[in-house]
C-alpha cells in the first residue's frame, strides 16, 4: 500500500501556455501501489483558474494523491498552497 505522498513543482516558462496558470498532473495508485489513474489538468491563468488550482490540488495531496505541477509563475504566488507544501 502507498503510504507516501508526492508533489513535485517546476516553475517553466511560459511557453507551456500563454493562457495556462498551471498544467498538473494527478496520479493515484493501487492497494498494490501500482498507478491506477492519471489525470492532467491545465487550468487557465484567472480567478477562476487560480481558485481551482489551489483548491483541486489541496484535496489531492489529502486524498493521498501524487500531484506533478509546471508553471510559469514560482510557488510562492499561490501562498495558500505553499503553506501546505512547507508544513
Amino acid at each position: 500500500m502507498k503510504t507516501n505522498v508526492h508533489f513535485t513543482y517546476s516553475k517553466v516558462g511560459s511557453s507551456i501556455d500563454d493562457s495556462a496558470l498551471a498544467l498538473v498532473r494527478f496520479t493515484s495508485y493501487d492497494d498494490s501501489s501500482r498507478a491506477l489513474a492519471v489525470e492532467q489538468v491545465t487550468y487557465r491563468d484567472g480567478p477562476i483558474g487560480y481558485r481551482d488550482f489551489e483548491s483541486q490540488v489541496s484535496v489531492a495531496l489529502d486524498c493521498g494523491i501524487d500531484v506533478d505541477v509546471m508553471s510559469p509563475y514560482g510557488l510562492d504566488y499561490f501562498p495558500f498552497l505553499e503553506s501546505i507544501i512547507m508544513q
